[in-house]
């Protein structure tokens, strides 16, 4: 339960710096960081979370858009995993092919 709780502070302290990035920690551009600017930034991220995973443009963010949205996210995940997964092998091809050079071995 610990390990799924410190993943959803994570993932909640990820979306505020993602959507509030630009404008950095005084998000209010009012000159001092405090609680306002605490304030601004998670209605910023509120919105922002609520424009992306709104897919069908209903405004509300219902079981349909979290499908489409977490089916989205797993794709990109397979995506960066399997072209992480043969970087190493692309790397000793590569190495193999350049004469004087051994490839290098994974450990």
């Amino acid at each position: 339960m610990e390990i799924v709780l410190i993943g959803l502070v994570i993932l909640l302290g990820g979306a505020v710096i993602y959507f509030n990035r630009s404008k950095g920690f005084d998000v209010n551009s009012d000159g001092k960081v405090d609680a306002k600017d605490a304030s601004a930034a998670v209605t910023n991220t509120v919105e922002g979370v609520k424009a992306v995973a709104d897919v069908n443009k209903d405004g509300k963010v219902d079981t349909a858009d979290a499908a489409v949205v977490a089916e989205a996210v797993v794709k990109k995940t397979r995506a960066a995993v399997k072209k992480t997964a043969t970087k190493p092998k692309a790397a000793a091809a590569t190495a193999a092919k350049k004469p004087g050079r051994k490839p290098k071995t994974a450990k």
